[in-house]
């Protein structure tokens, strides 16, 4: 069955992940994403981004610039036959020097608060939404309210491959190359091929 909707990370999992991304320019896409959020699309899966941006917080670039590269990022999405349905970021960071964004929040990632939000907005069941991220903190939000969840192999992708072995929900996560190759749908209709906590093939 295909998920209502699939919720990604941005930096490394969407996008190469450069160090406090803050302008346009720096955006490199991973090679086949922009094909599969067309192909997503045309399926009529809605696709949500989650991301931390504590550089906010931190005084490198401000909430504008966050929002001018998810701008160009729905402008190229979009130019490609895409749709991203909803952006949500956590400008937050406990060690920030900006005031009013180092304060505790329940949005910084591994924190629900994006999630849940995503769900009620929305009106989503989390047992029909999927996760997608380069790092287990990524992941973790998503796995506690139910949700598939895959990692995949770029941006931190491969060190977090390596954490996950200790971790107790490992066989509730796939491990994948690159969300391109998510899921190239298997027609007998399950649309993941291979198992929880097993290397997708493709």
């Amino acid at each position: 069955m295909l998920p209502q909707a699939i919720l990604c990370d941005r930096d490394g999992t969407l996008i190469e992940d450069e160090h406090f991304l803050h302008h346009p320019e720096q955006i490199r896409w991973i090679p086949g994403v922009l094909e599969k959020l067309r192909e997503w699309k045309q399926q009529g899966i809605q696709i949500f981004v989650i991301t931390n941006q504590s550089g906010v917080a931190r005084g490198y670039f401000g909430t504008e610039a966050v929002e001018a590269v998810h701008a160009q990022l729905q402008q190229d999405v979009e130019q490609h036959g895409g749709e991203i349905a909803q952006f949500y970021y956590c400008p937050h960071h406990p060690q920030g020097s900006i005031s009013g964004y180092n304060d505790p929040c329940n949005c910084r990632k591994p924190a629900p608060g994006m999630f849940l939000a995503v769900l009620e907005e929305h009106h989503l069941q989390p047992n029909r939404c999927w996760v997608v991220g380069d790092r287990l903190r990524d992941l973790e939000p998503g796995i506690e309210l139910g949700m598939k969840a895959f990692l995949v192999e770029t941006g931190y992708g491969l060190q977090a491959k390596q954490e996950l072995k200790g971790k107790s929900y490992r066989e509730l996560v796939t491990v994948i190359s690159s969300l391109a190759y998510l899921f190239d749908l298997d027609r007998r209709g399950d649309g993941v091929r291979g198992r929880r906590g097993e290397e997708l093939v493709t």
